[in-house]
């Protein structure tokens, strides 16, 4: 059988100018609307921005460049990538404009409920953080609904989330509440905000990988963010996509000799995240100190800064709630089935059996695999940090601790694949020139983008296959390490239809 014809690189060239355009279109025309509330002027920011997109790719000698190496597989891949995932966000970007447009359950295809939003818990917090003596209790977030009957939707259309980062996590949407009148807007900033935080971490570490490694990385960067329950995270506004991404840029940064700025977004991921000072830990015992200095230093000044705008009553509250949030008992997604069903964390497991018929163990239990399962991050990571990584593979091993941090969650849902899903994808160019590698990347990325919401399926059936997600988690894990470790490869191509270059190019300043 003929092989199908090859997009003509012209097609490829437009191709990729018409997906940053409109993801800068997209950007703005959400961003304008958040901070104006004019749809006009949304829509001529996204013109402009679109614009001057597309021309300054056609000016870049970089991207010039780049798209001249393009080979025939990446080709096909990004215009496949790209188009499933510009059919998703445009009408997303319509929901986030106007949430009346659409109601709908969980499915496969859109596994987060239209009534879900994240997003919700980070302004109510924002504003009530100052006037309510425990900012972690239900009832600020949640009316209690009449025994025996479900909930009903507390802000518009949404169910409004319950908090559960520090206080230090709120000057950020404190400071994007200062700049919009009301919810709607502040949704639709942060939707801009995660979008270009997001994708633009991925394209630089993409790049990385293909100017010190030779790889086409930066092609398959689409096939990250296309997963159905990643482009659902966006929608539901959840920040842990931006603060993954963020922990990654700030290791790229210390790597560029720019340790200030990494400094900062590191300090901000783990004042607000926690789990992203496990890399803290990682630069530690690499002896890192500049990149260690800036990143306590930042610490202190958000530490300051949060105290000096909501007082020191949020900071109590947390830590009364901080052993809960360990355990998982301050979680009410672990009152009911359905949701400990999609909870794809270590230990998560602890619950997970009694949805499959098992023994309730209950929080204890789950609270000693938690720690039990801490002591091997801090191991792994270690082993990691004293046995440098192969040249130009560095960012899996970032990649990799961040996803062995995040399984350490007592609660972790279907956005807990999405630092799998990228170690899939970056994978899957590094090994493309073996065959059993590369389709064991692309199998496990298959596996981790089907997710299942909480009403699509019965909680046992969601159980199980949540829990071949944690499996995929770690088999990534272990292709990454072995990649990143092992003996150096045969001279041989290294990504689809490329030839493998000699000594790597120095990553630039």
């Amino acid at each position: 059988m003929a092989d199908p014809p090859l997009p003509p690189r012209r097609a490829f060239t437009a191709a990729v100018r018409l997906t940053v355009a409109v993801l800068a279109g997209i950007v703005a025309f959400t961003a304008v609307t958040g901070l104006a509330d004019r749809m006009a002027g949304g829509v001529g920011a996204a013109v402009c921005a679109a614009s001057m997109a597309f021309s300054w790719l056609g000016r870049s000698v970089a991207m010039t460049a780049a798209l001249a190496e393009a080979t025939a597989a990446s080709r096909r891949l990004f215009i496949g990538g790209a188009m499933l995932l510009l059919v998703q966000l445009l009408p997303l970007t319509m929901f986030i404009v106007d949430p009346n447009l659409g109601v709908w359950a969980a499915t496969p295809l859109r596994p987060w409920p239209s009534i879900h939003s994240c997003v919700s818990s980070y302004w109510v917090a924002a504003r009530m953080a100052p006037l309510v003596p425990n900012l972690y209790a239900e009832s600020v977030y949640r009316p209690r609904p009449e025994p025996d009957k479900p909930r009903k939707p507390n802000l518009g259309p949404f169910l409004v989330d319950v908090y559960e980062y520090p206080p230090t996590f709120l000057p950020l949407p404190q400071l994007m509440a200062a700049a919009t009148p009301d919810f709607w807007q502040f949704r639709r900033l942060w939707f801009a905000l995660n979008l270009a935080g997001v994708a633009l971490c991925l394209v630089a570490i993409a790049r990385r990988f293909d100017t010190a490694v030779g790889t086409q990385a930066v092609w398959l960067t689409p096939f990250v963010l296309v997963s159905p329950s990643i482009v659902g995270t966006l929608q539901a506004g959840n920040v842990h996509l931006l603060f993954v991404a963020a922990s990654v840029a700030a290791m790229l940064l210390f790597e560029r000799q720019r340790h200030a700025a990494g400094g900062a977004l590191l300090a901000y991921a783990i004042v607000s995240k926690l789990f992203p000072g496990v890399l803290l830990f990682y630069l530690l015992l690499r002896r890192d100190w500049r990149a260690v200095g800036w990143t306590a230093a930042w610490s202190v000044v958000l530490v300051a800064v949060t105290l000096a705008d909501v007082g020191l009553v949020p900071f109590t509250a947390f830590l009364e709630h901080l052993p809960g949030l360990l355990s998982g008992e301050a979680f009410p997604a672990f009152r009911s089935a359905a949701p400990i069903a999609v909870n794809e964390s270590i230990p998560g497991l602890v619950f997970k059996i009694g949805v499959l018929g098992g023994p309730t163990l209950g929080f204890g239990a789950a609270r000693i695999l938690g720690w039990a399962y801490t002591l091997v991050v801090v191991g792994v990571t270690a082993w990691l940090a004293l046995r440098p990584a192969r040249r130009g593979r560095e960012p899996l091993v970032w990649i990799v601790i961040l996803v062995l941090a995040t399984m350490r969650s007592p609660f972790l849902p279907m956005y807990g694949t999405f630092p799998s899903l990228w170690l899939a994808t970056l994978l899957a160019a590094l090994r493309w020139h073996q065959p059993r590698a590369r389709w064991t990347a692309i199998a496990w990325w298959i596996v981790l983008a089907i997710g299942f919401g909480q009403s699509f399926m019965s909680p046992p059936v969601t159980a199980i296959w949540t829990f071949v997600h944690t499996i995929g988690a770690f088999a990534l894990v272990t292709m990454a390490v072995r990649h990143s470790h092992g003996a150096a490869e045969a001279a041989v191509p290294s990504t689809p239809g490329a030839v493998e270059p000699g000594p790597a190019a120095p990553v630039p300043a």
